[in-house]
């Protein structure tokens, strides 16, 4: 009787068990299908061509174009300095006297030569002029003419020499002054008064540097060499008045690449009238670069990296469709599309987080 009353339990219990498998197999359906249909609440937008501009930001820095050390050319002692390192130079302008008390005798006496050279040729025109009315009366035979107008041009001949000699004497006391060969600003001073400089070698005397314009240096990828051409305005800022910002015109492209950057060469001249910049200012660069008149944005936050590509959810007949995309420039909170999404499809801006590719997707205003 216990035996027969232990396997009624067992046959109770195993009818148990199966019941609550087959529950749990009706119920688990009901779920899944119940996560399918459900929508997800998302925010759209529709994607409007519309023109694009292009803006390169690039790192140069500034550099004086002109860069000039002061040498004598001719040998002496140094009288005088007439400018001291910081000070304006104009173009022209007189920085060194070198002492001239040699120079000055050689031009008076070169100008001595000349006044002589002046009135023997005086003399010889008058006797010339007496012999042609003698030759006319056939008084002088005509080779006592031709001697004395020989001499007439022997004596312009050394008139011309003794003004070429003397202009001479006035370049070489020129030379004992040193002018400035641009504008700029006087950088350094290494010579110093009483000093005698050489020819050769050239001893230096001062470096003046150009301070205005300045050059601007930067380099920018190859890939927009293409984009930007001479004459373009760009903007630049120096970290010293990092809350200015400065123009400069771009004037030379440098026609090869660097083989090791493939980066590509630009120079611009920028205004400085004021000196306020300097040579060797670091500058942040931005350029034009071109536009697409048709050109594809969406918000930033509509893209989303997986896997190291970038992606975006597109609605269409209430289905969320995933699109791998190919982004361009990012500029004031969109980014371009170069692939992937055309024009009028309705991107996810809002939402793309808990959405999978194929479900089923609501629209909700802003």
């Amino acid at each position: 009787m216990r035996y027969f009353f232990l396997i009624f339990i067992l046959l109770i219990a195993f009818l148990g068990g199966c019941g609550s498998k087959e529950s749990a197999s009706v119920e688990k359906p009901s779920n899944a299908l119940a996560q399918t249909s459900e929508e997800r609440a998302v925010e759209i937008v529709e994607v409007i061509p519309g023109p694009i501009s292009y803006t390169l930001s690039a790192v140069g820095s500034l550099k004086t174009p002109e860069h000039v050390t002061i040498s004598p050319k001719k040998a002496g002692i140094i009288n005088r300095i007439l400018v001291r390192e910081g000070d304006r130079a104009k173009k022209g302008q007189v920085l060194v006297q070198l002492d001239d008390t040699d120079a000055r005798l050689q031009v008076e006496r070169a100008e001595a030569r000349v006044r002589e050279a002046g009135v023997s040729l005086e003399a010889s025109r008058i006797i010339l002029s007496r012999y042609e009315k003698l030759l006319e009366s056939k008084v002088i035979p005509q080779q006592t003419h031709d001697d004395i107008n020989l001499r007439v041009k022997l004596d312009e001949t050394r008139l011309d020499l003794a003004r070429a000699d003397l202009n001479l004497a006035r370049q070489n006391l020129l030379d004992h002054q040193i002018f400035s060969p641009i504008e700029g600003v006087v950088n350094l001073k290494i010579a110093s008064i009483g000093e005698h400089v050489n020819v050769a070698p050239k001893d230096e005397i001062l470096t003046i540097v150009q301070m205005d314009p300045l050059e601007l240096e930067f380099y920018i990828p190859e890939i927009w060499a293409g984009r930007v051409r001479p004459g373009s305005q760009i903007q630049f800022s120096a970290k010293a008045f990092s809350e200015e910002k400065y123009s400069a015109t771009l004037q030379f492209i440098s026609p090869t690449a660097d083989p090791a950057t493939r980066n590509v060469k630009m120079k611009a001249m920028a205004p400085n009238p004021h000196y306020r910049l300097k040579p060797g200012f670091f500058a942040e660069v931005t350029l034009p670069a071109g536009g697409n008149p048709n050109g594809i944005t969406v918000p930033e936050s509509a893209l989303f990296s997986q896997e190291g590509k970038m992606f975006a959810f597109v609605v269409k007949e209430g289905v969320a469709l995933r699109r791998e995309v190919e982004a361009g420039s990012r500029f004031d909170g969109k980014v371009e599309v170069v692939k992937g999404i055309q024009k009028g499809e309705k991107v996810v801006t809002v939402g793309h987080e808990q959405l999978n590719e194929g479900m089923k997707v609501r629209i909700s205003k802003k």
